[in-house]
């Protein structure tokens, strides 16, 4: 038998050969290791994620009733655990939900408030008073009407009848002495706006300069922009979880950008040409220029004290007012149970304004533009011609069919709640 010499540089080739593929091996094993534990926690992180979102779909629905932080266990294998919060902001519910798994923690917050079928939807609730809705001009009233007992009729301004086809395009049905009420909780939080204490921290101020931009997430805590006096909007970009506030009055001007904030003030006025998305809580006066947009979910609302004085200044009484082709989109409320002022409109629509959403009033409506959801109100006036005429209507228009099934908000208990949007 002969034995043949293995060269030594051979000897190392496989040697050096045999490393390599252990040491690939080895590289291969840890990556395939490393996707494994990768693709777990991915997949954890994304059922984290629909958890979070799942458990808000699911907690809005019962919003009106627990408004508490909530801690639960969602599954004690993979030490699943949620923290939930219900609040408001504005006139909407906001609810926040963050959800941890293992080492994983992810947050959600959105916008909610009641939504209706389309078949469920009220065009008209207007409150029994004795006296029957009187529709003149172009009036039109479309979907599901509740009026008085002495119903509807069609009647005469100046010379100019109705003339429409029918008195009311929908079912009729009879309404009661008072209002569908709004939650208390509710109106206990926007009228504790105007109280809320400052904060103390001088970090939880914003001081505004022209042309600077200021966000705030609604995962912190708000932030406020306070004057004691006559506060002015000018040149500025306020975004999230902000709250203006104003001893006296807030002016915003048609350079500014407002998205999701909201404005606290006795009076608040809106200059022409004025484009956002916000919410303005006022006590006395609430003034809208022509040709304003104001996004879906903007809200305004003045929450009143009684009064039986009648004040004869119109400057010093309490309303809402709305100029020409101004298009307001998601809530308009007015709440005052008691007031003498009898022969003035608490909120008044001029010609060529159209709202789509929500029209809640606990006084009188002066209605010449259009509205595209649903009102509930006390009574109309118009003033023309100089007179007044008190329950009517006058080339108003009025259609619940007109509001996209999508729309949600109607701030009322009992209802299905679902997102207004997702919060940032």
């Amino acid at each position: 038998m002969k034995f043949h010499k293995v060269k030594a540089g051979s000897l190392q080739f496989a040697i050096m050969i045999s490393a390599i593929i252990a040491v690939l091996l080895s590289v291969f094993i840890v990556l395939v290791h490393s996707h494994t534990l990768f693709a777990k926690k991915s997949d954890l992180l994304i059922e984290t994620i629909q958890q979070t979102e799942n458990i808000l779909l699911a907690k809005s629905q019962d919003f009106s009733v627990k408004r508490d932080t909530i801690f639960s266990q969602i599954d004690t294998e993979i030490a699943t655990s949620s923290k939930i919060h219900q609040s408001y902001w504005g006139m909407y519910g906001k609810t926040y939900v963050e959800t941890k798994s293992k080492a994983k923690s992810f947050k959600k917050i959105a916008l909610t408030s009641g939504w209706q079928k389309d078949e469920d939807r009220i065009g008209l609730y207007l409150q029994e008073t004795n006296r029957p809705l009187i529709i003149v001009g172009n009036t039109k009233i479309e979907g599901k009407t509740f009026l008085p007992a002495r119903g509807v009729r069609a009647g005469t301004i100046s010379g100019n009848s109705y003339y429409g086809n029918k008195l009311v395009y929908g079912t009729i049905l009879k309404s009661n002495e008072t209002l569908p009420e709004l939650p208390k909780q509710l109106t206990n939080y926007i009228a504790s706006l105007q109280t809320l204490p400052l904060p103390v921290d001088d970090g939880r101020y914003i001081n505004l300069k022209q042309g600077n931009t200021y966000t705030n997430s609604f995962t912190k805590p708000v932030k406020t922009v306070f004057d004691r006096g006559e506060l002015d909007l000018l040149d500025v970009k306020l975004i999230g979880n902000i709250l203006v506030r104003s001893d006296k009055k807030i002016k915003i001007a048609a350079s500014t950008t407002l998205k999701d904030v909201i404005l606290v003030a006795p009076e608040i006025e809106i200059e022409t040409n004025t484009k956002g998305t916000f919410q303005a809580i006022a006590t006395k006066r609430i003034i809208v220029g022509k040709n304003c947009e104001l996004s879906y979910p903007s809200a305004l609302v003045i929450l009143a004290e009684d009064t039986l004085e009648e004040v004869s200044n119109s400057t010093e009484k309490e309303h809402i007012f709305i100029d020409t082709d101004t298009t307001v989109k998601g809530i308009i409320c007015y709440l005052q149970n008691k007031t003498n002022n009898r022969f003035e409109p608490q909120i008044l629509l001029k010609e060529n304004t159209t709202v789509e959403g929500f029209v809640y009033c606990q006084q009188q409506i002066e209605l010449l533009g259009n509205i595209e959801g649903s009102v509930y109100t006390k009574g109309f006036i118009t003033k023309q011609f100089g007179s007044v005429y008190q329950n009517h209507i006058y080339n108003g228009t009025i259609s619940s069919t007109e509001l996209k099934n999508e729309y949600v908000g109607f701030p009322f208990e009992n209802l299905d709640y679902k997102i207004v949007k997702w919060l940032y």
